[in-house]
């Protein structure tokens, strides 16, 4: 039975962030012309819609063939919601150790793989925080997939200019799909997306949603939109020894994050309208702006350090990735501060020194399209300090 290692933060009384994690629909954002979104990873014959990428990895899954008594490799480095759809079909999980860059460990791989009745079906290979893996490790490990005869799942839920780039590009082929988390990189509410070969979907699609659920994530759209336009401010002193603790699980099952009601749901119209008319150059500079800002905000900080501190030409990064050396009392006073953090610190033990690590000492911080520049001021400020 798997175990797993989960912070829990109920102690802390952390309060709301004071910054959107993620964007929100601006509608200075859309466009109805040309510099939207590739059509061929919205409408194209390859293309099935879920309401969340955590589905479309459940349908690559169930397509590479997981179900009780098969294995998925995953990384060690990982969210919960990247192995939940396995664990969902029946399936286990083994992990492939990560270098401290986060590129899969090929050797490691190799290990996994070389028992005769190892029972792995498929692998997922994460792009993460919008940085492409590099083309000679993406070969390597896609051959080693072919030669073992599994399923090769390109997880771009951080990379959806990965994904786009594939889906123009590429064919989709019987070993090898990827998915998507639109709604990480537009301003849209839900969405999910799967690109593979049409042979390899249910008969069934997805079912769409109704028109109250639609109606409801206009609301929501309008509601975050004037949120985000708020202007940060410092939250109210907390109690500086709050603190939260580790706890050690073991169960079969996908997480509390995992809704099996939501396997087979569409995304929302809404979503995917969004997705068309969203103008993608001016989203994708400003998100590379931002990056840039938490580069040189970080430039020679001492208790910090950026976990990718060049930025490529066609990167569009998904957030801004920096390890720490003291979690404590980094973290905590940061997010006592109302600062958007998100780490995975609910992830599955295994033997791999850098996921351990990273664990705690690595933190997403926000870099996306919809930040004002008075948003932006104020977290560079807030964590330069905390670093100094």
């Amino acid at each position: 039975m798997p175990e797993y290692q989960r912070f829990d933060a109920v102690a802390c009384e952390f309060p709301r962030p004071r910054v959107p994690l993620l964007p929100a629909l601006h509608w200075a954002d859309l466009g109805f012309g040309s510099g939207t979104v590739a059509p061929a990873l919205i409408d194209g014959t390859a293309v099935r819609h879920f309401a969340r990428g955590r589905y479309a990895m459940h349908a690559a899954c169930q397509a590479g063939g997981i179900g009780p008594g098969t294995v998925l490799l995953a990384p060690s480095y990982h969210c919960r919601t990247m192995i939940d759809p396995a664990l969902a079909l029946g399936g286990t999980v083994l992990f492939y150790e990560v270098d401290s860059d986060l590129t899969p460990r090929v050797d490691s791989i190799r290990a996994l793989l070389a028992p005769r009745d190892h029972g792995i079906k498929a692998l997922v290979l994460p792009h993460y925080f919008g940085f492409e893996q590099p083309p000679a490790l993406l070969a390597a490990v896609s051959a080693v997939c072919r030669h073992h005869g599994i399923m090769f799942i390109e997880d771009c839920s951080h990379a959806w200019q990965v994904a786009a780039k594939r889906a123009q590009t590429g064919q989709a082929n019987a070993d090898h799909v990827l998915m998507a988390s639109p709604y990480k990189f537009f301003g849209c509410e839900d969405g999910g997306v799967l690109w593979a070969n049409p042979a390899l979907f249910p008969i069934t699609p997805p079912a769409r949603p109704g028109l109250l659920r639609e109606i409801k994530a206009f609301k929501s759209a309008w509601s975050r939109n004037r949120a985000a336009h708020a202007p940060a401010t410092a939250a109210e002193p907390r109690d500086p020894a709050l603190r939260g603790h580790d706890i050690v699980e073991r169960h079969d099952g996908p997480s509390s994050q995992y809704e099996r009601a939501m396997e087979n749901k569409n995304s929302l119209a809404l979503s995917r309208w969004v997705m068309r008319r969203t103008r993608l150059a001016p989203l994708v500079e400003r998100r590379r702006q931002h990056y840039s800002q938490w580069l040189e905000a970080v430039a020679g900080a001492r208790g910090g350090q950026a976990l990718m501190p060049d930025l490529p030409d066609d990167c569009a990064p998904y957030m801004f990735p920096i390890t720490i050396a003291e979690p404590d009392p980094v973290f905590y006073q940061l997010k006592q501060a109302g600062m958007p953090i998100f780490r995975w610190d609910d992830m599955a033990v295994s033997s791999c020194t850098v996921a351990r690590n990273y664990r705690l000492h690595l933190l997403h911080l926000p870099c996306h399209q919809g930040l004002s520049a008075q948003q932006m001021a104020w977290m560079t400020a807030l964590v330069s300090k905390a670093l100094a």
